[in-house]
């Protein structure tokens, strides 16, 4: 799985983290920017007086892999008739 993790200076001057799942690998780094931009421009997330995602700080994008170790996929049985 690919996750989109953006990365925010709050007006607290604490980072937040901003993940977003199931993101579409192709963005490019000037798109990515831009939507940061957007998100700190909002102002929509707010805890009190603090601006959570006040100044955008960097963007990457984490892959998720998952391998079996013991057990795997279990077969789907087979309908009843």
């Amino acid at each position: 799985m690919k996750t989109l993790e953006l990365s925010f200076k709050g007006s607290d001057k604490r980072v937040k983290h901003l993940r977003l799942k199931y993101v579409n690998a192709d963005l490019t780094p000037t798109e990515v920017q831009a939507l940061m931009k957007q998100v700190a421009d909002a102002k929509l997330f707010a805890k009190g007086e603090v601006d959570l995602y006040a100044e955008p700080l960097r963007a990457e994008i984490v892959e998720t892999t998952k391998t079996a170790l013991v057990g795997g996929p279990q077969p789907v049985p087979a309908p009843a008739v």
